[in-house]
């Protein structure tokens, strides 16, 4: 895609992820994460209350289009409940950028474009693994977990 305005736009995306970059003081839990083809290097740090992400930061460096996803992605979760995280699809931050192209046409980018929500993926389970106490439970989230990608 050569489009100008499309590219802009991811620009301006990128730079609007500052805005929830930095550390969180005690988060409920981090998560990193890299992608070695692009060199992109994400840290998420999450806060719960309410069976909500009350507070979400990311540490880190990377390309346009997973500084782009990561802001868009943060933005969409910010004071969400759990369960629609859990329920958010690759398709959704894909298409919240217009980068469903992504999928079939280039496999390098997707990777750039979903390192953010895999990372949010792999600390939701973390945190959720931890606070569960049932066994029934446990090996429900880990079913869920494995059907993530």
């Amino acid at each position: 895609m050569s489009d100008p305005l499309f590219y802009e736009m991811i620009i301006d995306e990128a730079n609007k992820a500052e805005q929830n970059k930095g550390s969180l003081e005690n988060p409920d839990v981090s998560q990193h994460d890299a992608n070695p083809m692009c060199g992109d290097d994400l840290t998420l740090q999450i806060k719960f209350k309410d069976n909500s992400i009350s507070d979400i930061k990311w540490t880190g460096k990377g390309c346009t289009v997973c500084t782009a996803c990561t802001g868009i992605l943060l933005e969409l979760v910010k004071g969400k409940s759990i369960d629609f995280v859990k329920n958010f699809k690759k398709e959704d931050i894909l298409s919240e950028l217009g980068l469903e192209h992504l999928i079939t046409q280039s496999p390098v980018r997707i990777k750039c474009a979903l390192l953010s929500l895999k990372v949010l993926k792999y600390a939701l389970y973390s945190y959720l693994a931890k606070h569960l106490k049932d066994k029934v439970d446990v090996d429900k989230l880990k079913e869920e977990a494995a059907s993530l990608y």
